[in-house]
């Protein structure tokens, strides 16, 4: 009864709002949508967002829990708006009692007569996929999905033992016309909101005082109107940092902690997650089946041996499902399962190192796709991911056990970030940093030009750190992902992963599974310059092109961000047969960034029948705000001409 009654309450709040835009009833299709050509704010659009609406309930029984209602609604204008029709729905199926209720989907379309046809998603072709014991995807897509129909679904989520609340983004990929957002509950639950993007929104407040016991609601309503697509921009900081959005603060008092307690509000949320099940409760704990390795790690003499070891066994017992969260499960299930997500593995890792007597503590991080964090915003909906610190008084280590890396190398998704250690005993901000350059490729060339223009030779390509984890991944990747990659995000690296005008073979890979060694690419090629008559037009960078100059454009939204401190070297050595001369070598060139944050250098000379050719690229401050980008765009207008310079061959007479 006191469930009803709450709803009931909540029910009429809802209807006394001002009237905000009256909207098509779920599950009915409009003729004036289906009738619709284009977007009208972005008349090149594919596809529009009609309606985006959530609707979110806090309920404070045993702890905090949240029922979510979400509805979207798409028109789709051409084929090329199809992937708007493929949903994927994720949530945490068992860690925080998370669960998905009453999903219904909708397609309207009109058939070959002008007659509107309703369709509704069949339970059969709804689709729930596993990630590990903990997440769950619901994935489904529309039947007779074609230009000019609308698509609609709506679901109910039921979440328990929440800590955050995720942000409302009123931005997408594709154009929005209405989105709004309801948050509701208790009054004595202080939750703080923040704007991105945009200066202010549309916002409706009702409270009232409920009828059962007596205590006081809220209800808040967020609204914005014909909101832009989401353009990227080469080189930017992550699409999560740069979407319009609110953010929200569910702060500690909220779950009953008095702050008075703590000397700041974040060390109370250290306490809060020390004393839950999921997270603090598991950094102790014996795991069974773990004696044997704590025992042989503790007769390891240097702590980089024990560290090691650790991460490799963790990583052989314990497979990576691609899930990314600082929630964990039970770790004397994990263990036992061999799978779970980034949370479980690192929580793993920390709990053997501590139980091995290595000091570790816990941090929370945000990876470079979920965004920025800010430590003057009291919100852990700020994270998605749980990583390691591991300090000492001569080196401190980040670690993560879902990386190809070395473990004294901090993990590429957080560098330059800001972490929080979730300790009671040492609850702090911290950056990452290094000033190393951990984005480090070299390649090293040896040729022979033969007399029919061809030219034949083995080259050895060595991937440092956080490089070495990007050629690792690139290789696991299929073509239709590298597209999709490709379409989605742009590389951090300059060099183009695949090779043009050129056929190898003898490839040998070699110390992939190394994490404390280079990888190494090792193969003979054949490279078959452009010519003109008598002359040959031999590039420098056959093997190693960079890829189109991502600084063209005249205007810049958003800021920059190179990944990291980057170091790309070529060298090249041709032997010139006497068939052939010299007719053109470009010209030895240093230049360098008025602060020197970025270095260009081109040596090349001529030796007793040998061309010798080294080019250097060094990025040293990898972060730049959009004021900094007309500089940056003139530097790299300057180094992408001298790049398309090419070495001249002339046959002899």
């Amino acid at each position: 009864m006191k469930i009803y009654l709450a709803l009931l309450l909540i029910f009429c709040l809802h209807t006394q709002l001002p009237a905000q835009e009256k909207l098509p009833a779920f599950g009915k299709p409009d003729a004036a949508e289906l009738d619709m050509k284009e977007c009208a704010f972005e008349k090149s659009a594919n596809a529009l967002k009609l309606i985006d609406e959530e609707e979110k309930e806090i309920i404070a029984e045993y702890g905090l829990k949240v029922k979510t209602m979400h509805r979207v609604r798409i028109k789709i204008f051409s084929e090329k708006g199809f992937s708007a029709a493929s949903v994927k729905i994720p949530y945490y199926s068992r860690t925080r009692g998370s669960k998905i209720t009453d999903l219904d989907a909708y397609i309207y379309f009109r058939d070959s007569l002008g007659k509107i046809n309703t369709e509704k998603v069949e339970n059969d072709e709804i689709f729930k996929s596993k990630s590990g014991k903990n997440y769950t995807y619901l994935r489904f897509t529309f039947p007779h999905l074609k230009a000019g129909c609308v698509i609609e679904y709506r679901y109910y989520k039921k979440e328990k033992e929440i800590l955050d609340l995720s942000p409302w983004y009123f931005q997408d990929e594709i154009p929005t016309r209405y989105s709004a957002f309801t948050i509701l509950g208790p009054a004595n639950i202080p939750i703080i909101k923040r704007l991105f993007g945009m200066d202010s929104v549309t916002e409706f407040v009702k409270y009232d005082r409920g009828s059962v016991d007596g205590r006081r609601y809220f209800e808040k309503t967020y609204l914005q109107k014909d909101i832009s697509s989401f353009h990227p921009e080469a080189m930017m900081t992550y699409v999560a940092d740069n979407l319009k959005r609110i953010e929200f603060v569910l702060q500690p008092r909220g779950f009953g902690f008095s702050t008075i307690l703590f000397k700041s509000e974040w060390a109370a949320f250290a306490e809060i997650l020390g004393q839950i099940t999921y997270f603090g409760k598991q950094f102790d704990k014996a795991i069974p089946g773990t004696e044997a390795l704590v025992d042989s790690v503790r007769k390891l003499t240097t702590r980089e041996d024990k560290i090691q070891f650790i991460l490799r066994r963790v990583k052989e017992q314990i497979k990576w499902n691609k899930q990314q969260t600082f929630y964990t499960g039970d770790l004397t299930e994990i263990w036992k399962e061999k799978t779970g997500n980034s949370g479980d593995i690192n929580m793993a890792i920390m709990n053997l190192l501590r139980r091995s007597g290595v000091k570790a503590y816990p941090l929370l991080i945000s990876t470079r796709e979920n965004g920025k964090t800010d430590p003057e915003f009291i919100s852990l909906g700020q994270f998605n991911g749980l990583d390691i610190l591991a300090p000492d008084s001569l080196e401190t280590y980040v670690l993560d056990g879902t990386r190809n890396q070395p473990f004294s190398v901090p993990p590429s998704n957080i560098l330059n970030r800001s972490v929080f250690i979730a300790d009671t005993a040492y609850a702090q901000w911290i950056e990452v940093s290094d000033k190393r350059p951990l984005l480090k490729s070299l390649i090293n060339i040896t040729a022979d030009l033969l007399p029919d223009g061809k030219i034949k030779g083995n080259a050895a390509s060595f991937f440092y750190d956080h490089s070495k984890e990007l050629r690792l991944e690139q290789q696991k990747k299929n073509q239709e992902e590298e597209k999709e990659d490709r379409d989605k995000e742009e590389e951090k690296e300059f060099l183009k992963k695949d090779f043009t005008s050129l056929t190898t073979d003898s490839v040998q890979i070699s110390d992939a599974e190394d994490d404390l060694k280079p990888l190494t690419e090792q193969f003979n090629f054949t490279y078959e310059p452009s010519s003109s008559g008598d002359f040959l037009f031999v590039d420098p960078f056959f093997l190693s092109n960079f890829r189109k100059n991502p600084f063209s454009d005249s205007l810049r939204l958003y800021p920059i961000d190179f990944g990291g401190r980057q170091y790309l070297k070529t060298s090249l050595m041709i032997n010139i047969p006497e068939e052939y001369e010299i007719d053109f070598l470009p010209a030895n060139i240093r230049m360098r960034m008025a602060d020197s944050s970025i270095l260009f250098e081109r040596v090349i000379h001529k030796l007793e029948g040998k061309i010798y050719f080294t080019n250097k690229m060094e990025v040293l401050y990898p972060l730049f705000d959009k004021e900094e980008y007309p500089n940056l765009q003139q530097f790299f207008s300057k180094m992408y001409t001298l790049l398309t310079e090419q070495i001249i061959l002339k046959r002899k007479k």
